[in-house]
């Protein structure tokens, strides 16, 4: 290559980095050195790590379903301060088995992890998908679905930043007695861990604590290298409400008190959520007829009980379901029961609609990477 094109590679790294994943994936095809720099794992994980100060771009993706014929349609929108412009369309093949719906479990860099949201049923899928390059990995049946026939699982998922491995971790409850029950305290939670790397479940040594997964139907988020759900235990014979967290790395658990005015609420009626990396928890009034008014807790300084804060008090009419988090300009992102994703001025107590209409609809954060570039298989569109 003569010298009036040459390009050193540490400045061709940086021009690259700055670029997104379908566009990296054409590039691929330049010449060999470049595809070997562009497919190299030490590339892959700084682009990753990279892209959220790159760009000020926030998207969040709207996943509905439709019934005849069955399939998942996803949509991309970019919050641009007063609205949310859509993208192109991206879609799935329907992955799972069962016949009941599935659940979104989330989200971890780029990469979408959903379920069979039959939580009852012995026939399990799991499947990670990363929509950007199209690419999804279907997990295979962890083996304590087999051993525990008729339990409950709850999974969390989330990264490894150590061994830079996505991994799901599985708890499995015994004796369920309903959904809107909680099992009897008095066996702690069978627990496995799939990686990504290894492409395999196995047990861990740690134990889980003695307490049940209850919140906005067993919902995690991650945040903070660790998965994070709504529990409750038993203390000295009476319900306390707490969040556990499974550490990614580390693969404990841990327990993090919540503020006493929460800790003896209804857990089935709180929830978490992550705005702009830190932990927050939502608890929803069950005192109305209608669900119009929630309180929004955040952790202002994670795991420093003392530095819980209540941030935000929404009462609307619209009928909420959800808070997804915050917008760009300050304004709360909420769902509604009209599958309507609409915004809230705290200030003004006004809310606007950004999208309606959907069945089943949800809306999460997303952002592009390479996850799964070897993993896997293409997805079928």
């Amino acid at each position: 290559m003569s010298g009036e094109y040459y390009l050193p590679q540490e400045l061709l790294i940086q021009i690259l980095l700055w670029l997104p994943p379908k566009s990296l994936l054409r590039f691929r095809s330049v010449s060999k050195s470049w595809c070997s720099l562009i497919s190299s794992p030490n590339f892959i994980d700084i682009h990753t790590r990279n892209l959220p100060h790159v760009t000020n771009t926030r998207k969040l993706i709207r996943h509905c379903t439709t019934t005849s014929p069955r399939e998942e349609v996803y949509s991309v929108f970019f919050d641009n301060q007063s609205s949310f412009d859509r993208d192109d369309d991206v879609k799935i093949d329907f992955p799972f088995t069962s016949t009941t719906e599935y659940r979104i479990v989330g989200s971890c860099n780029g990469l979408i992890c959903l379920s069979d949201e039959n939580m009852w049923d012995d026939v399990y899928t799991t499947v990670l998908w990363n929509p950007a390059i199209r690419r999804k990995l279907t997990l295979p049946p962890p083996d304590i679905i087999v051993r525990n026939p008729g339990s409950l699982h709850v999974l969390g998922f989330g990264f490894d930043c150590k061994a830079n491995d996505y991994k799901i971790v599985l708890l499995s409850y015994k004796n369920p007695i309903s959904i809107h029950l909680l099992p009897p305290l008095v066996d702690v939670p069978s627990v496995e861990v799939f990686s990504v790397n290894t492409g395999a479940w196995r047990g861990i040594s740690t134990p889980a604590p003695l307490c049940h997964i209850a919140g906005d139907l067993w919902r995690q988020r991650f945040v903070n290298g660790a998965a994070h759900w709504v529990a409750c235990t038993l203390n000295c014979g009476q319900m306390r409400n707490l969040i556990l967290s499974f550490d990614m790395c580390d693969e404990v658990f841990r327990e993090i008190k919540l503020p006493e005015c929460l800790a003896g609420k209804s857990p089935w009626f709180m929830g978490v959520v992550v705005i702009q990396d830190s932990l927050y928890v939502v608890e929803y009034d069950i005192s109305l007829e209608f669900l119009n008014m929630l309180s929004i807790w955040v952790m202002k300084d994670y795991g420093v009980v003392e530095s819980w804060t209540k941030q935000y008090k929404i009462d609307t009419e619209v009928g909420l379901v959800r808070v997804l988090g915050v917008r760009r300009n300050g304004e709360v992102l909420l769902t509604t029961r009209n599958d309507e994703l609409v915004d809230y001025d705290v200030q003004t107590r006004e809310s606007m609609d950004l999208i309606t209409g959907g069945i089943n609809s949800t809306f999460f954060s997303y952002k592009e990477s390479f996850a799964l570039l070897f993993e896997g298989e293409k997805t079928q569109i």
